[in-house]
């Protein structure tokens, strides 16, 4: 027996289990996933959280027909979604009869205090993909299943998860992957829109992240958050958590690793004040120089220059109704969630309709791609130029449709679901 036919049957003996019905965006990416993985050859099963009990009846009795078959089962979810699926009380004493999955993992107690975990139980390697900072997660990541395999879209966030997070033994760079709608793109000289804006202004929505700022007895509150911020503003390429490190060390030489982390997981609401900051800024430079912008999301009707006739703001929309709109237009601008060292979706999504991509950059970025190649980056510390840019792109737009065309056979190539797929397959499954 070869080893290709050995693999081949590994894969069919092989069902994913994938998570729905919390969240658009990640049922959209966990479809494309499931449908590269099955071309590869592996089952599926699909647990829809919208029917909790009979998804969890449905889940606990495929595995374990599954496994007295001798079959292989791995989680693959985005933001923890089920990291805390337990057992039924009946069920906890059917791990003994479960295959083991050889990762190195050794089971919890299923009779601790604790509610036996599925994953757990049945050791099941949990392939989590993170696609926001971890310390938006604190809970759900030390509480993580010991079966956790947690893949960060930014390699600063690979940091932080081998820093904070000691309980979890794997963690890996797995850059954001875009969809593609369809293979026929219109020209971009046919499009009906100028510049495309998929993405919400998080300052309005990020109230209720905000701590109490007195609650923080080592240092003043309220002066930490001014000065963090300001600091990111001044210096857009340094993480939040950096920041905030310095300046508690600054302020405090005794404060323990423990106690920085916990101050970090409160004032990460700065994170989404720096983010908002810039994207008002791009789309705010763009319409004040004459260029239309087409915005979707939450926040731009309330901007105090959301009057400005160039702004066209299309409200709220889900995930999937965005591509086409990526599909007729002629730019699509991105602006970082303050990644660093990563990418987003919207750059591939863009890539992928098409469409000539505009972005601030990072170091992941510099490395894939060239700028004026397969799409257009700029600092956020030039962000002044960006208007200039823009019109040159309008100015030549020969030029313009082939790096859009570069762009999209890149993203092709690189940057799907599919090519995120095979390299989970080969890294971890």
């Amino acid at each position: 027996m070869t080893d290709r036919t050995i693999v081949q049957e590994t894969i069919m003996q092989t069902t994913i289990i994938y998570i729905t019905g919390i969240y658009d965006t990640l049922d959209l990416f966990t479809q494309e996933l499931k449908n590269a993985f099955e071309t590869m050859g592996y089952a599926s099963f699909t647990y829809d959280a919208r029917l909790e009990e009979e998804s969890k009846q449905a889940l606990i009795e495929c595995i374990e027909e599954g496994t007295k078959k001798g079959q292989r089962f791995f989680g693959v979810t985005f933001n923890n979604l089920g990291y805390n699926l337990t057992l039924p009380e009946a069920k906890t004493e059917t791990g003994d009869a479960c295959s083991k999955q050889n990762m190195g993992y050794s089971p919890k107690d299923i009779n601790s205090s604790r509610e036996p975990n599925l994953w757990e139980t049945y050791e099941i390697p949990y392939i989590n993909i993170l696609m926001d900072h971890p310390f938006h997660y604190e809970k759900p990541l030390q509480n993580a299943p010991d079966t956790s395999v947690v893949l960060c879209t930014d390699r600063n966030h690979v940091r932080y998860i081998r820093r904070y997070f000691k309980n979890i033994r794997y963690t890996d760079f797995l850059p954001h992957a875009g969809v593609e709608l369809g293979s026929r793109h219109k020209l971009l000289a046919e499009r009906g829109i100028d510049v495309l804006y998929a993405g919400a202004l998080p300052i309005y929505t990020v109230a209720k992240m905000i701590p109490d700022l007195s609650s923080i007895p080592e240092v003043d509150g309220e002066e930490m958050a001014q000065t963090v911020l300001s600091e990111l503003v001044h210096h857009p390429d340094r993480t939040t958590e950096d920041v905030i490190e310095e300046y508690l060390k600054y302020k405090r030489n005794d404060i323990s690793e423990q106690r920085i982390h916990e101050i970090i997981v409160q004032m990460r609401f700065i994170d989404s004040y720096a983010t908002s900051f810039f994207r008002e800024q791009a789309v705010r430079i763009l319409v004040e120089n004459g260029i239309r912008v087409t915005a979707y999301g939450t926040g731009w009707d309330q901007c105090e220059w959301s009057d400005n006739p160039y702004l066209v703001y299309g409200g709220k929309v889900l995930a999937p109704e965005i591509l086409p709109l990526m599909n007729d237009s002629k730019i699509v601008l991105n602006t970082m969630t303050w990644f660093k060292t990563g990418a987003h979706d919207r750059i591939f999504n863009g890539m992928l309709a098409g469409a000539a991509v505009v972005t601030d950059d990072s170091t992941y970025l510099r490395r894939e791609f060239t700028d004026g190649k397969e799409l257009v980056m700029f600092s956020r510390n030039e962000i002044r130029t960006l208007p200039e840019r823009v019109f040159d792109l309008f100015g030549h737009m020969q030029s313009t449709q082939k790096m859009a065309d570069c762009g999209y056979q890149a993203a092709k190539e690189h940057h799907t679901w599919k090519s995120r797929a095979a390299w989970i397959r080969e890294a971890w499954m």
